[in-house]
């Protein structure tokens, strides 16, 4: 019966599994119903993006996107690790160029010097090109003349500032030589309008509003970086980027009159690991598709496709994301799934194999109780052999007790074959054991038996 119960129980269990394994997958890989992505300023690239972005993945997936306004990059990297933002944009190298600043001059808060392995990369978006940006009408003619000058780096925490801090360096200035002005983009327009700034340091996409603002007037000059060759060298972030002519105005003055060498780093798109795959999957698709990078002018994205997308990483590819990269690759179960799946599946498996053991447990117990019953039987068996050694035969009381011998050893025989099943007494070795014990037994009283009736029956001979 109760073995039987036990079957149906596993059986049972096993028809379940499927189900439980769908809810449970269900649960475990749904999307969100609301995600949030730090976008930086709303005059900002970032921002553009997060705006076009929201709203392509509203119109294809039941969530709301919240969109949040951010200093820049570094204040981005940290809201996603403390899980206050989901998506993020970044520019390489930010939290590594910020922590060689003084307290008072970080970006708060404090940089974390080392990548941890919850942050994700999604795709590059553009290339944020760095320009000096000083009024056409200003003495200062190349970065040797910027020492002790007022100059907009970028506000704390930003991208700005982080590709700034190098550059300064690059062009041997500290910033105790020169006058730092921690601006925003819209400062940086209301101070070159006042006359209260020399130059301003701005890293974004040559797309930008700020810049298309203020060189399209043709009252701002762009300064050329020396030694780029050397500058891309040491910062590994950094690549050589050339602005073509008239790239801003191709009215006199044309900004630039010539094509001019620069540096740039890319704008990447960053997530959690624990994202859903699901959600970056399509994150990713968006990305990749063209409408999205036609709308947005993001011309390198669009003409290199997947090249581009994937260059100067920096942190490891979401799972989802690979799998929009290489869809080839995604493998026939769904990583979710079998990450989701695994604890159910160790818990399934786990209290099989407990019950299996238990149930083997029982019928040990069961079995040993057997043994230590047949023990005693043959502990009863072997009394009785030796009160039959005793006998010889030959006395005339040595009847009756052998008699009574013999009836013992049938009775215990009989005994003992009431507790076991037929089954039992095939597959049990130690019972065949006993009950040839027992015949031998029986064969060796009956053996006296004999000697003693023989004996008996020679005295009435004599007797006659």
């Amino acid at each position: 019966m109760k073995r039987t119960l036990f079957k149906i129980l596993v059986v049972s269990l096993l028809v379940s599994l499927p189900v439980i394994l769908h809810f449970t997958y269900q649960w475990m890989t749904a999307l969100p119903r609301q995600i949030t992505i730090a976008a930086g300023h709303p005059e900002g690239r970032y921002h553009g993006m997060a705006v076009q972005l929201k709203s392509m993945l509203e119109q294809r997936l039941p969530i709301d996107v919240e969109i949040l306004e951010t200093k820049g990059s570094l204040e981005n990297l940290e809201l996603l690790r403390s899980g206050k933002a989901d998506l993020g944009f970044y520019q390489p190298g930010t939290e590594f160029a910020l922590a060689t600043l003084k307290p008072v001059e970080a970006a708060k808060p404090k940089p974390m010097l080392h990548t941890t392995p919850h942050i994700c990369f999604i795709a590059n978006l553009y290339s944020q090109v760095v320009h000096i940006i000083v009024p056409a009408d200003s003495d200062i003619k190349s970065v040797n003349d910027l020492k002790g000058r007022r100059i907009a780096i970028g506000e704390q925490s930003s991208g700005d500032l982080a590709a700034s801090v190098p550059l300064l360096q690059h062009f041997q200035l500290t910033l105790d030589e020169i006058e730092p002005a921690y601006l925003s983009y819209e400062e940086i327009e209301k101070q070159f309008g006042g006359n209260t700034l020399d130059a301003a340091i701005v890293t974004v996409g040559v797309q930008a509003p700020v810049l298309h603002d203020l060189l399209e007037t043709g009252h701002y000059r762009i300064l050329e970086i020396p030694y780029i060759g050397a500058l891309t060298r040491k910062e590994s972030h950094f690549y050589e980027y050339e602005i073509p002519a008239g790239m801003y105005r191709r009215a006199e003055p044309t900004v630039p009159p010539q094509n001019l060498q620069t540096v740039a780093c890319g704008a990447h798109l960053l997530t959690r690991e624990s994202v859903s795959a699901d959600l970056i999957a399509e994150v990713t698709l968006i990305i990749l598709h063209q409408n999205f990078s036609r709308q947005m002018r993001l011309n390198e994205l669009f003409a290199q496709g997947n090249t581009f997308a994937r260059d100067n990483q920096g942190f490891p590819v979401h799972l989802g994301a690979d799998h929009a990269y290489n869809p080839e690759l995604k493998p026939f179960l769904n990583s979710e799934f079998v990450e989701a799946t695994e604890g159910m599946r160790s818990f399934i498996v786990s209290i099989l194999i407990a019950a299996y053991l238990l149930f083997r447990w029982v019928q040990n117990r069961r079995s040993k109780a057997k043994e230590h019953k047949l023990d005693r039987y043959i502990r009863q068996l072997v009394e009785i052999e030796n009160k039959q050694m005793q006998l010889d035969g030959n006395n005339r009381d040595d009847g009756v007790v052998l008699h009574q011998l013999l009836d013992d050893v049938t009775c215990l025989r009989q005994e003992t074959l009431k507790q076991f099943s037929a089954h039992e007494l095939n597959e049990d070795r130690a019972t065949d054991v006993f009950l040839e014990m027992c015949h031998a037994l029986s064969d060796k009283i009956n053996a006296k038996l004999l000697g003693w009736k023989i004996d008996r029956l020679g005295e009435t001979i004599d007797k006659s």
